[in-house]
Parts: C-alpha cells; structure tokens; sequence
C-alpha cells in the first residue's frame, strides 16, 4: 500500500494550482490535497490558525486510516508542522515548503505589528487588500496575473493551472474561488507562536527558495538545530513549487526515499 502524501496549498492557491508538482509524485505515493482551506465556517480564520489546525486535524482523521505525509506550502506547511505537533500520531512525516518557524526576534516583532495593527505592512496583505477579483474569462485572468510580480516567474503551466483552479465562472465573466477576505483575514491572524522548542518526533524536510524573503537562513537553521528537520534550497522566490515544480518533486521523492 502507498504511502498518503497529503498536501496543503498557500493561502489564496487553491490544491489545483500545484497539479504539475503533485503529478510527478503520483506514481510512488497516494497524493490528496484540500481544495481550499479556510473556507469552511465551522472552522474561521482566527488569531494564531488554532481553528485552521483543528480543520486539517479533523479532515486527517475522517479521511486517512494511517498516519500521512503532511506536506503543504507556506499556509499549508505551517499548518502540517501544527498538525505534526499536536498530533503526531497522524503524521508520518512532515515537508514544509518556505514555512517558517519563527525566531523569538521575529515572533515577538509579529506580536507587536499585530498588536498595533500593523501587520499589513510585513506581510502581503496589504497588496492583497482590495485587488482585482473578476475577469471577462480566464484567458484575460491569466494575462492578468502574468504581469503580477508575486507570479511573473511561474511555470506557465502552474499559472495556467492556478487560473483554472482559482477562477469560477460568475455573471461578470469569472471569479477568484479563493474570497479575497478570506486571504486577507489569514494574513492579518498569522501565528506569531509557531516555535521551534523541542525535536520533532517525525522526520521532517523544510525546503526554502534562495531568493525567499519569508524563508530566512536563519528559519532554516534553527529549523534544523531545534526540530531537527533536514534544510534543503532551491532556486527561486518564496513561490519556488510554483517555479519550479518539477524541481521540487523531484527534491521531495531524493529526502522521502532517503528518510521513509
């Protein structure tokens, strides 16, 4: 029986958006994703992710019979390692893909910007508030976010792929699926006591991109010094899976034959 490996997206990148690097994985492991987290209001979005971590925790129990590999990207890696920490009776091994866990430096300036209502200004949903949500078709989407600097450097079949994911049809045209409230919600809640304290009692990869300003050195090393997770780099931004996802599968398959 193949290993679960279940993937959970960025906040405002729908499951579908990652099919070229999930489809490469396929072959060796039972891939299963979450369309859109946060989206269900039994579980809202609130300070520190607490009910975002109870809605994967719940979706691992009705749906897996065995423990998984809970990988995810930023939102989704963050919200495995709380899985992970939580409940590590569900997970057989956890991949975070430019997730960081924080420094007491960094925790506490988050702590502060979120006290003084500030967050908007280190994280990006201060670009995300109030965007464009609505085009004529998909095609129009897609030249859209083409010009974007956030996914300029995307894969063309990962854009192609997140306008097909994120978009659904409306009487204007089309629509992003993910609410834009939503993803702005997340930003301004994201947890500032994610801690790196004691080892993870999974085995663990954290893969960052090299030109990530959400993923530091600093995140990688104290990743690997206090949870005790192996620290791979890859070429690219902070949205290197979207980059270069046939890269990053590729590093995902050499760490889970090594590890598992």
């Amino acid at each position: 029986m193949k290993d679960i490996l279940h993937f959970s997206h960025a906040n405002g990148f729908p499951g579908g958006s990652y099919r070229k690097m999930l489809s490469s994985l396929q072959a060796d492991y039972n891939v299963q994703v979450i369309d859109r987290l946060a989206h269900n209001p039994v579980y809202p979005v609130t300070d520190n992710w607490a009910h975002l971590c109870d809605e994967l925790i719940h979706f691992f129990e009705r749906e897996y019979q065995q423990p998984v590999i809970a990988a995810g990207h930023s939102l989704g890696g963050l919200l495995s390692l709380m899985v992970a920490q939580r409940r590590p009776d569900l997970v057989k091994a956890i991949i975070m893909l430019d997730s960081p866990a924080l420094t007491r430096l960094q925790a506490n300036g988050l702590r502060l910007a979120k006290w003084l209502g500030m967050v908007d200004r280190i994280t990006p949903g201060g670009r995300s508030d109030g965007r464009r949500a609505v085009w004529a078709d998909r095609n129009e989407a897609f030249e859209y976010f083409r010009g974007k600097t956030l996914m300029k450097r995307f894969d063309p079949d990962c854009l192609r792929d997140y306008v097909e994911a994120g978009t659904e049809p409306c009487e204007e045209g089309v629509r992003l699926r993910f609410d834009p409230a939503t993803e702005l919600q997340i930003y301004r809640t994201i947890p500032h006591n994610i801690r790196a304290v004691q080892p993870l009692s999974v085995p663990g990869l954290a893969i960052g991109g090299s030109e990530s300003k959400v993923y530091r050195r600093v995140n990688g090393a104290l990743m690997h010094s206090r949870l005790g997770m192996t620290v791979r780099w890859l070429p690219g931004s902070h949205m290197f899976p979207l980059e270069y996802p046939e890269k990053t599968a590729g590093l995902i398959r050499q760490w889970l034959e090594t590890y598992l």
